[in-house]
């Protein structure tokens, strides 16, 4: 098999010539470069990726870890985090989970043996903890505030603010009773837990008969409607984790021949933008840009990115 010593025997050139021909950098002769790449052409010679990431100690590759690949949020702030990442030449790697804890350790893992730069975890269900100790062997952005005392970048969305305006203007709209959709139930989801203290903050406590979890899909969303639509006394409003999943609500009520739920949505798609339903903007591509600078880098800065409540 050719190798850089190869070329660079049939060159006449040095190996360091060589390696500046093909990692197309400066201060080379244009007849040198060119033989170069002549005698490259002839024995149908490519350079060993690995070899040479290694060599220059970076792949110019980003691992963004997400749990579904399918799901509008994280498609958002992937959006963003592939346009800021072509523009500066990297590839973007997207790593799915389903919130499994051995699949996260594996890319962890390969963080360590340099198969990324860095890591962008957009949502997780390692522990904190975990992350920071992998940080060693790479940059590891997450998507969530992870609290100042972390070694950990973050790029996040003031969720706090924009719920408890929202749920405020819910309520003096004349909601009285609030229906919540999560698609997690555990001290592990940020979104979770920031809803819970919101709607703490706005309603006092959540009842359990009030909630529903499990919820990524218009599907989901279709089967909470359901669900709420059969309880007595009924809830006035629902607060949904997502437009689509708020749509499904929208929909169960509608094909059932009941009045239309009020719904307050996130992410501003089109869904609720065509049932005129009240949302929450988290900028997420803004945010995924956000992350793709941090990830860059190897700081542990924090950077926050403003969330609007949308009326309608």
């Amino acid at each position: 098999m050719t190798n850089i010593h190869d070329i660079a025997r049939l060159s006449s050139y040095s190996v360091s010539t060589v390696s500046r021909v093909i990692n197309h950098q400066k201060y080379v002769a244009d007849d040198k470069r060119a033989k170069v790449e002549a005698i490259m052409q002839e024995l149908d010679y490519v350079p060993n990726r690995v070899a040479r990431d290694l060599s220059r100690g970076q792949t110019k590759t980003i691992g963004v870890v997400l749990p579904y690949a399918n799901h509008p949020y994280f498609a958002r702030i992937v959006d963003g985090i592939v346009g800021a990442g072509f523009a500066a030449g990297y590839k973007i790697t997207l790593l799915p989970t389903n919130y499994d804890r051995t699949i996260e350790r594996h890319y962890l893992e390969e963080l360590r043996s340099k198969a990324y730069d860095a890591l962008i975890f957009t949502s997780r269900s390692s522990s904190l903890e975990t992350l920071e100790n992998y940080r060693k062997y790479g940059q590891i952005v997450c998507c969530e505030d992870p609290g100042d005392d972390r070694e950990l970048a973050a790029a996040y969305t003031d969720r706090m603010a924009s719920y408890v305006t929202a749920l405020k203007w819910a309520k003096q709209r004349g909601y009285e009773t609030m229906g919540v959709i999560l698609s997690r139930n555990n001290v592990i989801s940020a979104s979770t837990r920031v809803t819970k203290r919101a709607y703490q903050q706005v309603y006092g406590p959540l009842d359990d008969a009030h909630l529903f979890i499990g919820a990524a899909t218009y599907e989901d969303g279709y089967r909470a409607g359901e669900y709420f639509a059969a309880q007595s006394p009924q809830v006035a409003a629902v607060f949904a984790n997502g437009d689509d999943i708020g749509a499904g609500v929208y929909q169960y009520y509608i094909d059932h021949q009941l009045p239309p739920m009020p719904i307050i949505g996130q992410e501003n798609l089109l869904t609720s933008r065509l049932l005129k339903f009240s949302t929450i903007d988290h900028h997420l591509e803004s945010l995924g840009q956000s992350a793709f600078r941090l990830a860059m880098g190897k700081t542990r800065t924090h950077e926050l990115i403003k969330s609007e409540f949308i009326e309608r």
